[in-house]
């Protein structure tokens, strides 16, 4: 299934929101989205990238096309990008021209992410002792069988 891109202009910044990918499947679309706004005096461009986890080649491809060709290398900025994302800009080089940012939204999220993962992980733990426990006493009640039968 190939994720829609959403974009907007205002004045002279544009935002894209980009989807779960950005990848060879959708990238082609990316392109004719970013070709639509050439000659367009874009100064600025915002990636929403709040639900991406995942950007191949393709993708970085068609970051770099937006920097070089839309406007006269207008400031570049990622929001909510996740650290494996961040990762992969960093490697390519790409962080020298790329601000990134967070909005508070998304802190409060991951922080009830990062709350509800430790939770789990807690939840996670006593169920294996319970079954841990379970297992232990099934094992004594099987061997009490046994050795009733014998």
């Amino acid at each position: 299934m190939e994720e829609k891109i959403e974009s907007h202009l205002e004045g002279t910044v544009l935002t894209i929101i980009l989807g779960v990918e950005l990848n060879k499947v959708n990238a082609p679309a990316m392109q004719q989205l970013l070709n639509s706004y050439m000659g367009k005096n874009i100064r600025k461009i915002v990636f929403d990238a709040t639900d991406l986890v995942f950007i191949s080649s393709a993708g970085i491809r068609c970051v770099i096309f937006a920097r070089q060709e839309l406007g006269q290398k207008p400031e570049m900025v990622f929001v909510n990008c996740a650290s494996e994302i961040y990762e992969v800009f960093q490697i390519t080089g790409l962080v020298r021209f790329i601000e990134f940012v967070e909005d508070d939204r998304v802190k409060s999220r991951r922080e009830r992410a990062e709350a509800g993962d430790r939770l789990q992980k807690k939840i996670d733990e006593v169920r294996q002792e319970e079954l841990d426990h379970f297992a232990a006493n099934n094992d004594v009640v099987c061997y009490q069988m046994k050795l009733e039968e014998n």
